[in-house]
């Protein structure tokens, strides 16, 4: 791992906890964590005869954008298709109100067809939102008559989704209709992640790296309450993080938590520790989140594609008796992972926090 990725990783922590007080992000809707500005979602929408992706973004509570994208598709000779609507609503309606629009890469009348579509997604995902109760970091699935995606539907909703909380509709045999590929968000003018996204389908795979495994003394290493083994291979970086060479960071940290989100802290370290970041997106169908009484086990798949990297990354939320929250961070690339599991899951089982 470089610098770049340390100081990523204690930029996640710095920022995890931001969205303490805020506006209803969608009209007439109450979220259990609330989105935070630049928040998106993608999803697979397997409606169209060909790719396609669609995806929403969180600017503020008045201003949203939506994006469809389709690749060039060389067998029906069609070229790639961008399209993105930036939105305004009126921020004191209890539903969707649209107060202004701008479009750009809509050229036709097939194009006035699916920004009629996504209008359409804006104002009906936002109203059935609306009927959703989500008090807990339960996931909630209702079985509802949707007439865009065929009719009986099933929909699963998950706070950890942002916006409309949706992760999935399927239809009523459980086939996939419209499903979440990434969630993410952009943190500056100059990250243009949500533009660029275009889509990913199974594993990409990580580039080829020279890592071997070696014997190595084994040790314990602690920081407060924290403990954990590895061995002589990994060179101390920090106070609380060690480094396997270019081939994994491993850190363990404590932090505080304001007094309003005590109870709401291991799923918003889930949700936060689930999105893209800069030109690194992370993979939904790839991630596994098991939220337990006291802690949390949160494990991530990203992808650089202008780089070619894969990295598995493996997170240990443990509420602590104080409130406080401890938390474990192993982070490596994919492909040294896969041809060295046990030795680094067996370096997981050893952390302990109390």
């Amino acid at each position: 791992m470089n610098l770049k990725t340390i100081r990523n990783t204690i930029a996640a922590l710095a920022v995890a906890f931001i969205p303490l007080i805020a506006p209803a992000a969608l009209p007439g809707v109450r979220q259990y964590i609330q989105d935070t500005s630049g928040e998106y979602v993608y999803y697979r929408d397997y409606t169209f005869k060909t790719d396609s992706i669609i995806g929403f973004i969180y600017y503020d509570e008045g201003t949203y954008g939506v994006r469809y994208y389709a690749p060039e598709n060389e067998k029906t000779r069609t070229p790639a298709k961008d399209i993105m609507i930036y939105v305004t609503v009126d921020r004191n309606a209890d539903k969707m109100i649209l107060t202004g629009e701008s479009i750009k890469g809509a050229s036709d009348a097939v194009d006035a067809d699916l920004i009629n579509y996504l209008h359409d997604l804006l104002y009906e995902l936002n109203s059935r939102r609306q009927k959703i109760d989500m008090a807990s970091p339960s996931k909630v699935k209702v079985e509802d008559d949707y007439v865009y995606f065929g009719g009986k539907v099933q929909m699963l909703y998950n706070p950890l989704v942002p916006m409309f909380n949706l992760e999935s509709i399927s239809d009523a045999g459980g086939s996939p209709l419209f499903v979440v590929e990434t969630t993410g968000i952009v943190t500056s003018n100059g990250d243009t992640s949500f533009a660029d996204y275009k889509g990913i389908t199974g594993l990409p795979k990580d580039k080829k790296r020279h890592y071997k495994k070696t014997a190595a003394e084994p040790f314990e290493i602690s920081f407060g309450t924290q403990k954990m083994t590895i061995d002589s291979t990994w060179k101390t970086a920090m106070e609380n993080m060690w480094l396997l060479d270019d081939y994994a960071i491993l850190s363990i940290t404590e932090m505080n938590v304001p007094g309003d989100m005590k109870e709401k802290a291991p799923a918003v370290l889930a949700r936060r520790y689930s999105l893209s970041t800069a030109q690194t997106y992370s993979l939904w169908n790839h991630s596994k989140i098991v939220m337990g009484e006291n802690s949390t086990f949160v494990m991530t798949v990203t992808w650089q594609p202008d780089a070619d990297n894969v990295t598995r990354s493996f997170k240990i939320v443990t509420r602590k008796s104080d409130g406080a929250c401890a938390l474990m961070t192993l982070t490596v690339f994919d492909s040294v992972y896969q041809k060295n599991r046990q030795y680094f899951d067996g370096i997981i089982k050893t952390y302990s926090a109390e």
